[in-house]
């Protein structure tokens, strides 16, 4: 069974698109699990609330695998004084 919220630790990335755009790596497989490419998700960043969606943006890990992301904003970054590079505490549901 999937589990109703995910809970996670994850690095702050760099996007390589655009100026100062960042991302965290969704830790799962959404396509495996949810049969999708995408999710729509409700998730907060160390407390702060964001409405997004775990994508594939074409992000692989280090054995060449798709990773799934979700951006994480310059202003909920400043909020939750985190900087690329930093780590966050991730809490994520489906919607």
């Amino acid at each position: 069974m999937v589990p109703k919220i995910f809970e996670f630790n994850v690095q702050i990335q760099p996007s390589e698109v655009g100026k100062g755009g960042a991302y965290v790596i969704f830790p799962y497989d959404i396509r495996e699990l949810f049969d999708k490419g995408r999710i729509r998700v409700h998730a907060t960043f160390d407390g702060e609330p964001y409405d997004g969606s775990v994508v594939n943006m074409g992000v692989k890990d280090k054995e060449g695998n798709v990773c799934y992301i979700l951006g994480i904003r310059k202003d909920i970054r400043q909020k939750v004084n985190k900087k690329i590079g930093d780590w966050v505490y991730v809490t994520l549901r489906v919607q």
